[in-house]
């Protein structure tokens, strides 16, 4: 079975270190997206949502990219943390759903992928909507 993220050794949260670096990594990430949405309203405008797409696709390729590069030992297991669960997790989450889609397939698990897919766009929609009426 794949892991949810790939098999990173969680460094101490209780570590100062680490925990600031998770909240800067995390916060940098989000201000990036905050300004890929105000660059994508001026150049596109909200027609179709052009920011968000980008945002999943860069965010995908920087995860796979990160992943590799930890894979050959050009990250270390930190940095890959960091930088995959802060910075990316700020950015996008679209992201690790990719990842571990990608997981699945590589590993033939066709199947579950196939349900991963059609349970987390179908479930998250429906969440969207019960939490749009929850407070009308």
């Amino acid at each position: 079975m794949a892991p949810f993220l790939p098999s990173l050794p969680i460094p101490p949260m209780h570590a100062l270190p680490t925990v600031l670096l998770l909240t800067c990594a995390g916060a940098a990430g989000t201000l990036l997206r905050a300004g890929c949405n105000l660059v994508a309203v001026r150049l596109v405008g909200t027609a179709f949502p052009w920011s968000t797409l980008v945002v999943n696709l860069v965010g995908s390729f920087a995860f796979g990219a990160i992943v590799s590069l930890a894979r050959m030992r050009l990250v270390s297991p930190e940095q890959e943390y960091v930088i995959l669960v802060g910075l990316l997790g700020g950015f996008t989450t679209y992201s690790s759903f990719a990842f571990q889609t990608t997981e699945m397939l590589e590993s033939g698990r066709i199947g579950t992928a196939l349900a991963y897919v059609v349970a987390t766009n179908a479930l998250a929609i429906a969440a969207i909507w019960a939490g749009l009426r929850a407070f009308r």
